[in-house]
């Protein structure tokens, strides 16, 4: 029986410079905050499938996605956090590397055997 399927995970937000919350209109409160969704067997994560990078207020705990943004200096360090940021973490791919080093070690093994 192979267990299979897919799950998330939280990247660390990181606190934005400027803007204010659209719902409470805190200042000054915002975090950029990334979910990486991933394919994993056994809960061994083996490549991501996605990610959602939504602004966060940390007075509100409101999340919101760049749709719901009307700010144009949060909308602009939004898109600078989500791509220098919010990167996809090395361990979603612990399966694949996993993988080929199986495949590796099975493909060199014969040649590696003292046999006369």
């Amino acid at each position: 029986m192979i267990i299979f399927g897919t799950s998330n995970s939280t990247i660390h937000p990181k606190k934005l410079e400027d803007g204010s919350c659209p719902y409470c209109k805190t200042q000054d409160n915002m975090w950029i905050q990334g979910y990486h969704k991933y394919v994993h067997i056994f809960w061994i994560p083996f490549f991501s499938i996605g990610k959602k990078v939504y602004m966060v207020c940390g007075h509100c705990k409101g999340a919101f996605e760049k749709t719901e943004i009307q700010d144009q200096r949060l909308i602009q360090s939004f898109q600078d956090g989500k791509k220098n940021q919010i990167k996809t973490p090395w361990y979603h791919f612990i399966g694949l590397m996993l993988l080929v080093m199986v495949i590796l070690l099975i493909s060199v093994t014969p040649y590696l055997t003292n046999t006369p």
